[in-house]
């Protein structure tokens, strides 16, 4: 191919690149970006799905069906010979370097470790896990860590180096549709609602299927928590599970919300993030997330710097 054909051909592809992505925000080119790598891995877990009925403990997640799915917590000693991993929150990576996570449950500083493609917190897996430092944590310049309220409750982590994405790690996108868009029935993950690891719980991630509910519905339910004294807010989204769990005091926090992109069922869209509401030891069937469309220009300033 001479030169002449060879700038012509280049010009063509650049040309089709930016009508492709021409009106799209940030966050949806990432995506696109996401979706073409994604797509040239050899192998990748097959049969992820938007329906599934969920059993009275959740539904533990085969090997690699989250990619994004992030531990956040530290290492603690029990013994000379023995380590144990405290968990502290769930998190989804959102791109090469940064993690989404709820504000609130980084209470404490030590928590520094992040731990991708791990599908059980006792026991190796078939798939490799990847463990990473933090190298900072920016917290919504809205949420108020002095008050109870639980608005703005979403964090990002910044980690000590980029990751190099596999067949089963790598990013979400973020959703980026008007909320009439938002399907119904979504998938809320996490690792087994939280229980230390000498707890005899399953220890696996589990995933539970939940509904898309009225704000209406929540905030009565919670009108006595004090997370939300000006009520279930716009910002935010109110699912209902069929089953009823109860809130534990340690382990973990912050499940992730999500729904398979549609143009690809190997990549999910993070819709929210869970948001503080139920004190310990509290039974309840109905969640309320941080919508993460509602904090899309915050995510990509910081993200991507716009």
């Amino acid at each position: 191919m001479d030169i002449r054909a060879s700038f012509i051909l280049g010009a063509v592809l650049l040309f089709g690149y930016l009508y492709e992505t021409h009106g799209l925000r940030l966050a949806e080119q990432k995506c696109q970006e996401y979706r073409k790598t994604i797509a040239s891995f050899p192998s990748k877990v097959i049969g992820r799905t938007n329906v599934f009925d969920t059993p009275p403990n959740g539904l533990p997640a085969r090997e690699g069906e989250f990619p994004h799915q992030v531990r956040v917590g530290q290492w603690f000693y029990e013994d000379e010979d023995d380590t144990a991993f405290i968990l502290r929150c769930s998190g989804a990576l959102i791109s090469d370097r940064y993690v989404l996570i709820a504000a609130h449950c980084l209470w404490t500083l030590g928590d520094e470790e992040v731990s991708l493609g791990r599908h059980d917190y006792t026991r190796n897996g078939t798939f490799p896990e990847l463990s990473i430092k933090r190298d900072d944590l920016i917290l919504h310049p809205s949420y108020d860590e002095q008050t109870k309220a639980s608005y703005n409750d979403i964090a990002l982590v910044r980690l000590a180096q980029p990751v190099t994405f596999t067949s089963h790690i790598y990013p979400a996108c973020l959703w980026t549709e008007e909320e009439a868009a938002e399907p119904t029935k979504l998938t809320s993950s996490g690792f087994t609602m939280g229980r230390l690891v000498n707890d005899t719980q399953d220890t696996r991630l589990v995933k539970i299927q939940v509904s898309r509910v009225p704000n209406a519905e929540c905030s009565r339910e919670y009108t006595d928590s004090g997370y939300y004294p000006q009520g279930v807010t716009d910002a935010l989204l109110c699912a209902e599970s069929p089953v009823e769990w109860k809130s534990l005091c340690e382990g973990d926090a912050g499940g992730l919300l999500q729904t398979l992109d549609r143009d690809s069922a190997d990549v999910y869209r993070l819709i929210g993030v869970e948001a503080k509401g139920h004190e310990c030891d509290q039974s309840h069937q109905k969640f309320i997330f941080t919508k993460v469309r509602q904090q899309l220009d915050w995510i990509e300033s910081v993200v991507w710097g716009t």
